[in-house]
């Protein structure tokens, strides 16, 4: 296999947005999220658009938070550690501030995400770098987005402003041939530094092929963003990012998280809710 694009996790927001709201990308940088939340409302307050919208029963946001903490969902032996997992409550206390705020909408689909930012109902986003591709296709937008870090958990121990989201690699299944399938890699995604300089500015692919630290491409100011250089911003970022604990059962675990959060919002206890989890993650591993 071939790790492919890297999805270290960036805040993406409307300069011309928040200037409206007397304000701008610095205010959101090195923050923490009670210091989101207060500006987010009074961005809402002044513009009437929230800060952030997110797929409802998707736990992304929260798994981009846990990250931020270097905490996890499995301990290093793979064990689930759901139940009494001080900086996956204080997540989702903070998923619930920001849908009860205003500062983040929940939508019912990926396309109605996607169109939430591209049609202007909201003020900005947070995912991994990969989205940039996503908000480019609003051509009339040029000029008028800028990235920073995340916002940190408050309160919560090794808690930074660094997280990722996603990335890919590229497999060559058992059936194919497998010589020309390899050569075809290394020709492309493990061997071109022009085809990665070719395909990023559009597509946000930031490449995880160490030879294109080097390449001049990242450094370059990008007119839809303000002229920042984001791809290299977006580079120190990713040296900063923590580890943390996946292992076999990774997406077992996000999906009790997800329908954990989905009751927490309609008033079941935080505590039972997480319990539950952990005991579906548990029961799936036997």
């Amino acid at each position: 296999g071939l790790p492919f694009d890297n999805g270290t996790a960036i805040t993406a927001l409307r300069t011309d947005v928040l200037k409206e709201a007397g304000m701008t990308v610095d205010d959101f940088t090195d923050i923490t999220w009670s210091d989101f939340i207060a500006k987010g409302k009074q961005v809402l307050a002044k513009t009437g658009k929230p800060l952030l919208s997110g797929q409802a029963g998707s736990s992304d946001l929260i798994m981009m938070m846990l990250q931020s903490a270097g905490a996890s969902l499995f301990d290093e032996a793979g064990n689930p550690t759901i139940s009494g997992n001080e900086a996956l409550m204080k997540s989702i206390d903070v998923y619930q501030q920001l849908v009860k705020s205003g500062v983040m909408v929940e939508v019912n689909s990926w396309d109605e995400y996607i169109g939430s930012f591209v049609n202007s109902n909201v003020a900005g986003t947070i995912n991994g770098v990969w989205i940039l591709g996503s908000i480019q296709t609003a051509k009339d937008q040029s000029g008028k987005w800028e990235i920073t870090n995340l916002p940190k958990l408050d309160g919560v121990a090794g808690a930074t402003n660094y997280s990722a989201n996603g990335g890919s690699s590229w497999a060559i299944s058992s059936n194919a041939n497998y010589d020309l399938a390899a050569d075809f890699l290394n020709k492309t995604f493990a061997g071109s530094t022009e085809l990665y300089e070719t395909i990023l500015p559009s597509s946000g692919a930031l490449a995880n092929w160490l030879p294109m630290a080097d390449s001049t491409v990242y450094a370059e100011p990008q007119e839809f963003f303000g002229g920042q250089p984001v791809f290299a911003q977006v580079v120190g970022y990713s040296k900063q990012v923590p580890k943390n604990n996946t292992g076999a059962y990774y997406y077992e675990g996000r999906d009790a998280v997800s329908a954990a959060i989905t009751k927490i919002l309609n008033g079941t206890d935080p505590t039972t809710a997480l319990d539950e989890a952990q005991k579906n993650v548990e029961f799936a591993m036997k």
